[in-house]
């Protein structure tokens, strides 16, 4: 077993950048060799702390850090995805530098990928044969079904379920209570409100709400 401690930084602020450290907090105390250096933040000043953690620059400001660190993203926000993705690739930050936390209380099979960058929060249950992509969210109490696929950037809510053999695509959003039904994939950049009970595929930036869910808006593009 590795002895190597993990120096961790958090790219975020006191909204869910505090939700990642206190994961890392909560792993530190039940004995993994991680440690919360800092935060990155574009808002606030330097200096600044958060917890007791102080604010290390802007996020730009990752290169002038000493090069043993490694970066937790905390910059999902739903509707605003396009957006971040693209803020997160601007930053050139190599795979090599990008932490991935699994909170000590969440329950994930031993076959399942996890890719770099990506949060599992506390009391998340992940079945066999799933996949968890690079720089995805899994929230407090998500059910993951066998099979099941969480691509790149996407973001699973608190106590959101994914049936077996669900795709919640690249970017997407599957929100707070929100249920997809087996088989059924909810497509690019594509939101599920709250409570929704997603029964059929959703096209990619769609935003569907109720139960059954239904299109109720979109997601606007990206501009390049």
């Amino acid at each position: 077993m590795s002895t190597v401690r993990r120096r961790l930084v958090v790219l975020g602020g006191p909204g869910d950048g505090l939700v990642v450290a206190e994961a890392i907090h909560q792993a530190a105390a039940a004995g993994q060799q991680v440690e919360l250096v800092g935060f990155l933040n574009d808002a606030l000043p330097l200096g600044t702390t958060l917890q007791n953690v102080p604010v290390l620059g802007r996020f730009e400001d990752w290169r002038q850090l000493d090069s043993g660190l490694l970066f937790c993203p905390a910059v999902q926000k739903v509707k605003d995805m396009p957006a971040r993705v693209g803020r997160i690739e601007s930053l050139g930050i190599p795979d090599g530098r990008w932490g991935t936390i699994i909170h000590p209380r969440a329950v994930v099979a031993s076959d399942v990928e996890v890719g770099v960058g990506a949060f599992v929060a506390s009391c998340v249950t992940v079945q066999p044969g799933s996949r968890i992509g690079r720089f995805a969210s899994l929230r407090a109490g998500a059910v993951l079904g066998h099979h099941s696929v969480v691509d790149d950037h996407a973001y699973v809510g608190p106590n959101a379920t994914m049936c077996g053999r669900t795709v919640v695509s690249y970017g997407a959003h599957l929100g707070p209570g929100a249920v997809l039904l087996d088989n059924r994939t909810l497509g690019p950049f594509s939101v599920a409100g709250i409570s929704s009970a997603v029964t059929k595929d959703v096209p990619e930036y769609w935003v569907v709400f109720g139960n059954p869910a239904v299109r109720v808006g979109t997601i606007q593009k990206r501009k390049r």
